[in-house]
């Protein structure tokens, strides 16, 4: 797997190198860059299957350089050593990430996992990567939603209810559609805005604004679409807090 790594720390860069010839003999460091100048080059003159993209570089995001790749051949892993946002839109888009200071065992389940896929980031995995990330996107964010054979990509605030199933989600949306998504229901909680969905009990991550009726005596919930969760005792009175902000 030939990779070019984009870094504006050369020892970034041969700290990345060092692990990747130690732990990862199936890939081939083909180029280097610390500008998105030069990245740009050397993505051009060697082609690579995987790029390692540093979120900002010279006080300026890295994102930048799909400005250049707009539909790019290659696959992305970011790495990063902050930028909690940004983290945020890489997972709500469904590209892999790698925190600095990188470790060899991190970097080997990430090498694994897109060695292992059958479905490649597509230019709509990417829109909606920049899409999250711009605050002046007049659109509503969206999350990729990981399927069996690739992705869907809902407007978050179109998510009514997501039910666990086993190691899979339920996600049903206000326009009555229906999908099952191989992430569990703990990854979605950590990717949907905590202000708006509220995981009610195990089994249920509700989104607020779509609460009809709570019935205090059954701990049931009804949202619309004639949709019901139920509502644990433990998560009952943090729930109040909740609803009555809307």
């Amino acid at each position: 797997m030939k990779c070019v790594i984009i870094d504006d720390d050369p020892h970034c860069i041969s700290a990345l190198v060092a692990i990747i010839e130690s732990y990862c003999p199936q890939m081939n460091v083909v180029g280097k860059a610390t500008t998105i100048q030069d990245a740009i080059h050397e993505i051009n003159a060697t082609k690579p299957e995987l790029v390692f993209l540093d979120v900002e570089i010279h006080g300026k995001l890295g994102f930048e350089l799909f400005s250049f790749f707009s539909n790019p051949e290659f696959r992305v892993v970011f790495t990063t050593a902050h930028e909690k946002y940004a983290l945020q839109a890489i997972k709500q888009s469904c590209y892999d990430y790698l925190l600095k200071p990188i470790s060899a065992e991190e970097l080997v389940a990430v090498i694994g996992r897109l060695e292992s896929e059958n479905t490649r980031r597509t230019a709509e995995n990417l829109k909606v990567l920049l899409g999250n990330l711009d605050t002046r996107e007049k659109g509503h964010p969206k999350i990729a939603i990981p399927l069996s054979n690739g992705y869907s990509f809902i407007e978050m605030n179109k998510i009514v209810l997501l039910e666990a199933d086993g190691k899979y989600t339920k996600i049903t949306t206000s326009e009555g559609e229906k999908f099952l998504s191989s992430k569990n229901l703990g990854e979605f909680e950590s990717l949907l805005p905590a202000a708006v969905f509220f995981r009610t009990h195990k089994s249920w991550l509700v989104n607020a604004a779509f609460v009809k009726h709570f019935d205090k005596n059954s701990s049931e919930l009804i949202l619309e679409g004639n949709l019901k969760a139920e509502v644990s005792l433990r998560k009952r009175e943090e729930f109040m807090k909740l609803f009555n902000k809307f």
